[in-house]
């Protein structure tokens, strides 16, 4: 019997290595290696040698290596066959020798129970290796494909140049084990390889991709980044951007930048760009990353870091630089955006500002709370949201307003986030917009205010939960919601506020609010899931049909 999900993860894992320079691997038999065997074996052009010993296996890869200054792959079955690289492996590390080493494995369930030939093999390796990774099981979901993709992409940094070395991928595998080969297509079809090009590119290689009709640059987290240049190539070329609020360039009020994209994005799926410039990380918004994920135009991505955080979507260029040195470079090129391409995302952009705007006289919840609090903001203000529902709403509402976004996005957990908003107030003028589940999470990291005198302005939105949660299918759930993830604290933090001796006022969401000028003070919002789950819903709602309205006169 044949595995049809097991044939494309693993036809797939063998394209990818030859695709990223591995032409040859080491074969030492076994049973569990099976599938990856074959498909090495079946690729028209990888080359296979058969070495009954592991240990010297390993050791005859490195004498390849150095013959040819090029990766090679070493296969095994699980268990001690494994432990049989490690000699191989050690001298390979500190030989810097890009040695790719494919370690078989039991399924998950078969681990730790005592099922034969099943050992230890996640990060066995882990004191040689510059990289490794746990294979997913075969189960046909698309997204391991693209994570075989990505982790084979990331890992072959380490196949060339001064930073080589070892890279360790374990394989497990559920029988039955053999691949189905009338589908040996796959292991010579799909997209090319990422190209990544650093700031000494020749800027002919994006001149093909420009020339396409109508682009647009999307913006995503660029926290401290400047972002000067790609302003100026936007107006050059009317260029729409759609901004991301941790794009930083949201307060600019630049004509060009397009600060409703999370709205437009749920309301207008289907609208298709030439070409699409992706810049910093992912945006927050979902609605955003799924449009980029679902268009089928070429994508370049701009960041300045070795591994590229690709997410949602393997772009078709990779340029690591920054924006600014790029956009420079890029300014004189002919791009083939038009007057109307740009005109057209600003009338939307116009629209969905002037329903928010609306939506903020008529309705009271935590959306109607977010513009009248950031009308308070100066340009040099830090605006620090916390995770879940705060920096949601900061895509929402910072729409036409004044002042520098900032948020940790990195693992985009709601722990810490009073303790960073702190250490940015040490040096700026800080207001932290944070649910009362996160702050709870982090109430000691108020300490450090007390004992620097440190102000900081804390608006606690308490709608007494998890209110990320109201928004998603576990809300169906009614005989379980509540108690796992609406999780009501039912906490009084006026109380907080005399224990680390901060200022305290209580607002509901109907209350005009202001923000102190200085010193340290909680300002707590009491407000309702309930409610703010069906205004926001209403508001996407009346964009859309304003939208639609429009597109009809």
């Amino acid at each position: 019997m044949m595995n049809q999900h097991l044939t494309e993860q693993v036809f797939t894992l063998v394209r990818e290595l030859y695709q990223y320079g591995v032409h040859e691997v080491v074969i030492s038999p076994g049973s569990r290696s099976t599938p990856v065997a074959i498909a090495c074996e079946a690729h028209p052009k990888m080359k296979t040698y058969i070495h009954p010993d592991e240990r010297s296996a390993g050791f005859f890869a490195l004498g390849l290596i150095k013959a040819t200054k090029k990766p090679v792959a070493i296969l095994c079955t699980s268990g001690t066959a494994a432990s049989n690289f490690t000699p191989a492996v050690s001298e390979a590390d500190l030989s810097q020798l890009p040695l790719v080493v494919l370690t078989s494995d039991r399924p998950h369930e078969l681990r730790n129970m005592g099922a034969p030939q099943a050992i230890q093999q996640v990060n066995m390796f882990q004191s040689f290796t510059k990289f490794q990774s746990d294979f997913p099981l075969a189960d046909g979901e698309a997204l391991t494909i693209d994570m075989i993709e990505n982790t084979i992409m990331q890992a072959s940094q380490y196949f060339y140049g001064p930073e080589t070395g070892v890279v360790h991928f374990n394989l497990p595998f559920r029988e039955p084990l053999l691949p189905d080969l009338s589908l040996k297509h796959l292991m010579y079809t799909g997209k090319k390889p990422l190209v990544k090009y650093n700031k000494q590119f020749d800027v002919s290689i994006v001149k093909p991709i420009l020339k396409e009709t109508n682009g647009v640059i999307i913006a995503g987290d660029c926290q401290n980044i400047d972002l000067s240049e790609m302003l100026t190539f936007s107006t050059i070329h009317n260029i729409p951007i759609i901004a991301c609020p941790l794009s930083g360039i949201r307060h600019t009020m630049h004509p060009n930048v397009i600060t409703t994209g999370d709205h437009l994005f749920k309301v207008m799926q289907d609208i298709e760009p030439g070409f699409i410039i992706r810049v910093g990380k992912a945006p927050v918004s979902k609605s955003t990353n799924q449009w980029i994920k679902k268009q089928n135009v070429p994508q370049i991505l701009i960041q300045s870091q070795t591994l590229p955080k690709y997410f949602p979507k393997m772009p078709d260029l990779y340029l690591e630089m920054s924006p600014n040195d790029c956009f420079r470079q890029l300014s004189n090129l002919e791009v083939s955006t038009s007057k109307q391409w740009l005109n057209l995302w600003q009338k939307m952009n116009d629209i969905a500002i002037h329903e928010i705007h609306l939506y903020q006289l008529q309705v009271n919840d935590e959306g109607s709370i977010y513009p009248q609090l950031f009308e308070q903001m100066t340009n040099e203000d830090v605006l620090f949201f916390g995770n879940s529902m705060p920096i949601r709403d900061a895509d929402s509402f910072f729409v036409k307003y004044k002042g520098l976004p900032y948020c940790n996005r990195g693992a985009n957990g709601i722990d810490g986030v009073v303790s960073t908003a702190l250490g940015m107030a040490a040096h700026k003028k800080v207001t932290l917009f944070i649910g009362d589940i996160s702050f709870y999470h982090d109430m000691n990291g108020l300490i450090m205010s007390k004992l620097d005198h440190i102000d900081i302005n804390i608006v606690v939105f308490n709608n007494n939960g998890g209110g990320i949660f109201s928004y998603l299918p576990q809300s169906e759930e009614e005989q379980y919601f509540e108690r796992l993830f609406g999780t009501p604290l039912d906490l009084d933090f006026s109380h907080t506020a005399k224990l680390y001796d901060f200022n305290y006022v209580k607002y509901n969401v109907f209350d005009k609010i202001t923000l102190p000028t200085s010193g340290r003070n909680i300002i707590e919002i009491k407000t309702d899931r309930n409610d703010n789950v069906i205004a926001h819903r209403s508001l996407t709602e009346k964009i859309k049909a304003a939208i639609e309205d429009a597109a009809k006169k």
